[in-house]
């Protein structure tokens, strides 16, 4: 995967469940799993869309 299909998926996956934070912060870090190189746009884009960040939020 490149850098513009991580943005893709990642785009994607902010809208898991209408938008909900929660669902999409777990899809997130289970993306972040499998593909650590990406992490840091992972990061971006969640804090673009929710204005939080990733790791700060709990369940």
């Amino acid at each position: 995967m490149n850098r513009q299909e991580a943005e893709e998926v990642l785009k994607i996956m902010v809208t898991a469940d209408g938008g909900c934070l929660y669902c999409a912060q777990k899809l997130f870090i289970r993306f972040i799993e499998e593909f650590p190189e990406f992490r840091e746009l992972a990061e971006e884009i969640f804090e673009e869309r929710f204005g939080k960040n990733l790791f700060d939020i709990e369940f």
